[in-house]
């Protein structure tokens, strides 16, 4: 169950990868990259949605006792909230719903929102996966 999680998220990671490189060819031009946002918000807040409360949840009741690996939790935690304002900002502001104002910025905030998310995503292999592995599985 653990090990499937985790894959879970490998595929995910690649996945977000995969469309911040595709807008990325494009990130001059917010025309071009208008299609590629929709698709990265459909995929960002699909992983998003994987780190739920009950994943959270399990994962300090597993390591209640261990000081550290609690400490980690809380960070990952803390530091997922403030992707997703992240996200939600820069949705807000390029998801091209509303009226194209914020053309001109989309390059610089495109880049710094992917500088952020891949940090997450290092953050996500580096300490999150190693918690999720000693989880054991659900009861059915």
């Amino acid at each position: 169950m653990s090990e499937e999680l985790v894959s879970g998220f490998r595929v995910s990671h690649q996945a977000i990868v995969d469309i911040f490189d595709r807008t990325q060819l494009v990130a001059r031009s917010y025309l071009q990259a208008k299609p590629f946002i929709r698709e990265m918000e459909a995929i960002l807040l699909v992983h998003f949605n994987h780190q739920d409360k009950e994943l959270f949840d399990r994962l300090r009741e597993l390591f209640r006792s261990d000081r550290e690996s609690e400490k980690m939790i809380e960070f990952l935690t803390h530091d997922l909230k403030d992707i997703k304002i992240k996200f939600l900002i820069f949705f807000e502001k390029h998801s091209g719903e509303v009226l194209d104002t914020n053309w001109r910025s989309f390059p610089v905030d495109f880049l710094q929102f992917h500088r952020e998310v891949l940090a997450r995503i290092k953050v996500e292999e580096s300490y999150l996966f190693p918690l999720i592995v000693k989880l054991p599985s659900k009861a059915p």
